[in-house]
């Protein structure tokens, strides 16, 4: 055995997924909603058996490693060596190549960059200046320490010399790493500025985002980041979250604001469940983050929230994830970063208090326009009838229409109106630009349907008797299916034990994922009763049958056709009695 295998027959499948997603028990199986597509129907199964998982929603599926790439966003190296931690084994042979060892050799120079900065904030005189700053701001030694703050000189080569000339690295690492420019006689890319490691939920610095000090140069943007690299991508990082993410869990809850100095300073303040994101829209990638942590985000932006278009598309990915999302007032506060600072009680008292964000949006567009006139009813309707379009829950939004409409004191049937008109505008510009992108994906026919669900009843109870039979053969149509019962009948003349982990490696490589399928298909709880059970088997085999001979009876229809155009008597009535013997025993 591999050292694959061992890890993957020593970590239980159902045990590492139920970690991250809370799994139902179903029949042999186990089920959950997917946490990789947003879905109402639970459509995600695992396979304690098999070892392995498929989502027959959006087609994602696999064994441990492929659950961990996916969802944490790991490499294959990543995973395996997590996994092997888990199991106990000691890796011996593993060694990663191509992107995967470009990855980790990133995350290499950026770890010892992250530590050459933070040494020079807390102990080098260079880092003195810079330390007086943050200090100045508020932000304690301990706080340093935790989000490893630190400070790049105001050097064109201070980093450089620490990698290149002491770790051995080369000037065009750092600069896949994003931290120097300009080929062998490369510059450092931050010089001079606080330095905030952007870290992964998992620990990992990804890159750096750089604040001048004031003393810095005064025409220079206040924050540069770390550009888009192999492993930094700003729309999938939460600044913070490596530090949050246990208090999240515990408050089932994320207090969402803009920046670095907000994040450290509502940590300080004893919010310890923030995370930072970058400018005031939360992205799709930052909300599937976030999901997996929790149930409920609390907006405590800088911006104007209801007149930041990017915040309301944020709003609308948030609501659309599932979650309930609440905006926090901050009062005469310009920022988190100040409330924290100048008042932690109210700051903390302002959070609890948050207020739903649809009912935020209603509040704030009626306190900007003059009230009563048809004019200022009329740009209410224009700023919230889009927001409430896209309001996935319909009970949800029932109640903000009737609220809308007792606010401007109008029927509620015109505000439905307008969401219909804007809906129907929606939909033919989608009709207009998308003919491209509808899925080519044919619909299943009722035959492969009836055969899916039969042999993915008799394979899950292991009805090897029924799976053998001729009987049954001569119901399938599908090829592949008819395969995997030919290879049952060499693995049964072989004398081997059935069990579908072991009858799985049996298969050619092209019917695994088929068979996973049938040992995956949801049955709920149907093999718990036999009767049940074998009534449904009864009554799918009858109506394969009925669909067998109704097939027949189409190819008999279309011969009988060509025979009376040709006057071939003889033949004709020889098929006319078969069509009759077939239409009775049908009926």
């Amino acid at each position: 055995m591999d050292q694959i295998e061992e890890i993957r027959s020593k970590v239980d499948i159902v045990q590492l997924v139920s970690e991250y997603v809370p799994l139902k028990k179903a029949g042999r199986n186990w089920r959950a909603t997917c946490p990789f597509h947003a879905e109402k129907t639970p459509s995600f199964m695992v396979s304690p058996e098999l070892g392995i998982f498929k989502c027959f929603g959006c087609g994602r599926g696999g064994s441990i490693f492929q659950f961990l790439m996916e969802f944490e966003k790991m490499d294959f190296g990543e995973a395996l060596r997590f996994l092997a931690k888990r199991a106990g084994v000691k890796l011996v042979s593993y060694r990663p190549a191509g992107e995967e060892a470009e990855k980790e050799k990133l995350f290499q120079i950026n770890h010892l960059a992250s530590e050459f900065y933070h040494y020079l904030l807390l102990n080098h005189r260079v880092g003195q200046p810079a330390l007086r700053y943050i200090l100045g701001r508020g932000i304690t030694r301990e706080s340093i320490t935790v989000f490893g703050i630190g400070y790049a000189p105001n050097l064109w080569d201070g980093l450089r010399r620490y990698l290149v000339g002491r770790k051995g690295y080369q000037p065009e690492d750092l600069e896949r790493a994003g931290l120097a420019g300009g080929g062998r006689e490369s510059h450092d890319q931050f010089r001079d500025r606080l330095m905030f490691p952007l870290k992964d939920h998992r620990g990992n610095v990804r890159g750096f985002a750089g604040r001048i000090l004031p003393s810095g140069d005064r025409e220079a943007p206040k924050y540069i980041n770390t550009p888009e690299t192999l492993v930094y991508h700003k729309s999938d990082l939460l600044y913070g979250l490596s530090v949050a993410k246990e208090a999240i869990k515990k408050e089932d809850a994320a207090v969402v604001v803009e920046g670095e100095l907000d994040a450290i300073s509502s940590y300080q303040a004893g919010v310890q469940n923030v995370v930072a994101i970058k400018g005031s829209a939360l992205t799709e990638g930052q909300a599937g983050l976030l999901k997996r942590f929790c149930q409920k985000i609390i907006l405590a932006l800088d911006a104007d929230l209801a007149g930041d278009m990017a915040a309301r598309r944020g709003v609308e990915i948030a609501d659309n994830a599932g979650f309930e999302v609440r905006v926090a007032s901050l009062g005469s506060f310009k920022d988190p970063d100040e409330a924290a600072q100048k008042d932690a009680g109210l700051f903390k008292k302002q959070l609890a208090e948050a207020v739903p964000v649809f009912d935020f949006l209603i509040t704030s567009a009626f306190s900007r326009f003059p009230q009563g006139t048809a004019e200022a009813k009329r740009k209410i309707g224009q700023e919230l009838v889009p927001v409430l379009v896209k309001i996935s829950d319909e009970i949800v939004k029932a109640h903000y229409v009737k609220e809308l409409a007792a606010r401007l004191g109008i029927a509620e049937e015109a505000v439905w109106e307008q969401i219909k008109k804007t809906q129907n505008s929606k939909l033919k510009i989608q009709n207009s630009t998308s003919e491209e992108n509808q899925s080519a994906k044919m619909p299943k026919s009722r035959r492969e349907v009836l055969e899916e669900y039969l042999l993915a009843i008799l394979f899950q109870a292991e009805e090897l008797k029924i799976l053998q039979k001729r009987e049954l053969r001569n119901l399938l149509a599908t090829p592949a299916f008819l395969r995997i019962l030919e290879t049952l009948d060499n693995f049964t003349e072989e004398k081997k034990k059935f069990g579908p982990k072991g009858f799985a490696k049996e298969l050619p490589e092209e019917l695994k994922e088929i068979f996973s399928n049938l040992y995956l298909f949801d049955l709920g709880d149907l093999l718990r009763d036999e009767e049940k059970k074998d009534r449904e088997i009864e009554k799918t085999k009858r109506d394969l049958a009925d669909l067998v001979l109704r097939e027949k009876l189409a190819e008999l229809s279309r011969l009988i056709k060509g025979l009376e155009e040709e006057g071939k008597e003889e033949e004709l009535g020889k098929l006319q009695e078969e069509f009759r013997r077939l239409s009775q025993k049908l009926a």
